[in-house]
């Protein structure tokens, strides 16, 4: 079950962007008001196409720059395209014709922090509201900029008014932790990252890296050495805290994990960003994501984060920028250059995502993520023929079988299969079934191969019932048994199967053929043809088409 802090959420829901208002409300004062370009942009934006979105909207800003309204809408689309500074400039106009602008008072605090006119930067932040999710980082705003001032006492003042508040304690203490960092207090850095630690949630995955890059600097690097192991077990994926492990096990040094204010900033619209994409609200953590990366370019985790809601998006040329600027000094550099070549293969250019994992394979000739995704690569293509040495060079790299790897067997087993190559799919089905007893997808592909080929029949059916009592809402493991039984000569009991299997896959022509066949065979010869009629309609596979049409007109005799 995953932790949400539901009163961090509400707040940070509250400073929202502004919604794309319809361009009636925008130009009721505006006979000239630039329809065509909103539209437009309006159109882009909708699709996702934010690059595009963002220069239809300029252009139509440049035609009616007055308008308060589009002032704004042009400044949300800016910032999730990534395109801060020129967001900034249009705050700055925004500012002199609406006053009350939240956003261009946030805006132009940015400006005025990463330029380091900082008196300025502080009156930005007086300026801002105190509503929503600016009254938990407003101070921190202040708390920064008073930092880069070297004004230390007043930061301590700030971080001592935090309130104990159970929503925000992660946000700051992690905050605090960083300040007194950056400030050279290694001991209170310690303590804020240790508390940071121990709230709930993934964000302290993040706090177990600065911890522990605390405790090094402190030539605590046992401890350290303990606190990434715990946090290495607990999210095994994590390519931050597995390097950071490396080097410590391995007295690599590194670079203090806050160096400058800019990170500071970063950091904390990061956090923000993480809380959001916990419950997967993708558009406002763009928002978050844009802002740190504008204090902090190049900051992997942000730019990683932003492809992977980018290409959700299916915005994917966005995506592929991101991804390109993580540097192969990152741990995130490989998964990087792994996702660049799925991202090829999404943007139907197929040629250039197996070039992209080719070079992969030459510059990580063992590493199975690589070489699985070149099997994978070629079976959803189609390419049986090649997948299989494919999937075998996958086998070759394993030392050790575990559980999890019940999924190749069961996808080269396909593999096989499809290239009409059964003994060998059966054995990978089989072994997929010694690795994970009772998987059912894995039972289904296998009973409904033994089914399809007129054996195996009792061992078929119980198998597929055991994988009905545990999908019971699987149409095709259903279809499996309802068309097992038929098969067996139990037609009236397959036909109540078999509706069952049409009533959860109603889409899928396979099924409704299948129970056309059975509602024949018991001389419900209208529904039959109905169901096959309803087949046709689902675009078969081409060398099923006749067969189904000749079923409609003559009907069939069960073998």
């Amino acid at each position: 079950m995953k932790f949400i802090n539901t009163t961090f959420l509400c707040l940070i829901m509250f400073m929202t962007s502004p919604n794309l208002v319809n361009a009636q409300s925008l130009s009721a004062d505006a006979p000239d008001f630039p329809f065509g370009e909103y539209l437009t942009g309006r159109h882009a934006y909708a699709n996702n196409q934010y690059g595009d979105a963002a220069d239809n909207y300029l252009r139509a800003l440049d035609l009616d720059p007055e308008n308060v309204e589009l002032n704004k809408i042009t400044i949300t689309v800016l910032i999730t395209a990534g395109k801060i500074d020129e967001a900034i400039k249009i705050a700055n106009r925004l500012k002199d014709i609406d006053q009350e602008s939240d956003i261009s008072t946030l805006l132009l605090f940015f400006e005025q922090a990463k330029n380091k006119n900082l008196d300025q930067a502080l009156l930005m932040a007086e300026e801002l509201s105190s509503t929503g999710i600016l009254n938990l980082v407003k101070p921190i705003f202040k708390a920064w900029t008073l930092a880069d001032l070297g004004r230390f006492d007043e930061v301590e003042q700030i971080i001592s008014s935090f309130e104990e508040e159970a929503a925000f304690n992660f946000f700051n203490y992690y905050q605090s932790g960083l300040l007194f960092e950056f400030m050279g207090n290694a001991q209170k850095a310690e303590l804020y990252y240790f508390k940071a630690l121990g709230q709930k949630g993934l964000l302290n995955l993040r706090a177990a890296e600065a911890y522990g890059a605390i405790m090094r600097a402190q030539q605590k690097n046992g401890q350290a050495i303990t606190v990434y192991k715990e946090y290495v077990e607990k999210a095994p994926t994590n390519e931050q805290l597995k390097a950071r492990l490396f080097n410590a096990e391995n007295n690599i040094s590194e670079k203090p994990f806050i160096e400058n204010v800019n990170q500071g900033y970063a950091e904390m619209f990061y956090t923000v960003a993480v809380v959001l994409m916990q419950d997967n609200i993708s558009q406002i953590a763009t928002n978050y994501l844009q802002y740190a990366l504008y204090f902090s370019p190049d900051f992997p985790l942000a730019h990683f984060m932003q492809a992977q809601i980018f290409e959700n998006d299916k915005y994917f040329e966005g995506a592929a920028e991101h991804l390109n600027e993580i540097t192969n000094n990152s741990p995130l550099y490989f998964q990087s250059k792994l996702q660049r070549a799925w991202l090829f293969n999404e943007m139907e250019q197929p040629d250039e995502a197996l070039r992209a994992f080719k070079k992969l394979e030459t510059e990580y000739p063992k590493s199975r993520e690589v070489l699985n995704s070149i099997a994978e690569f070629y079976r959803t293509h189609a390419r049986y023929a090649e997948a299989i040495p494919a999937y075998n060079k996958v086998v070759d790299v394993i030392t050790e079988e575990i559980e999890r790897d019940w999924m190749l067997y069961y996808t080269r087993g396909i593999v096989f299969d499809q290239e009409k190559r059964w003994l060998e799919a059966e054995k990978d089905f089989q072994k997929a079934l010694e690795l994970r007893p009772e998987q059912p997808m894995v039972m289904n592909y296998l009973a409904y191969s033994w089914v399809d080929q007129g054996k195996n029949y009792v061992k078929a059916k119980g198998m597929l019932e055991r994988a009905v009592e545990l999908r019971p809402n699987d149409g095709y493991i259903a279809d499996s048994l309802g068309w097992a039984l038929y098969k067996m000569g139990d037609d009236e009991e397959a036909v109540g199967v078999l509706e069952r299997a049409a009533q959860l896959q109603t889409q899928d022509w396979a099924i409704n053929d299948h129970l056309g066949d059975a509602y024949w065979t018991i001389g419900r010869k209208n529904e039959a043809r109905f169901q096959w009629r309803h087949a046709l309609s689902l675009s078969p596979d081409a060398d099923k088409i006749d067969g189904i049409k000749t079923k409609i007109k003559v009907g069939f005799n069960k073998k």
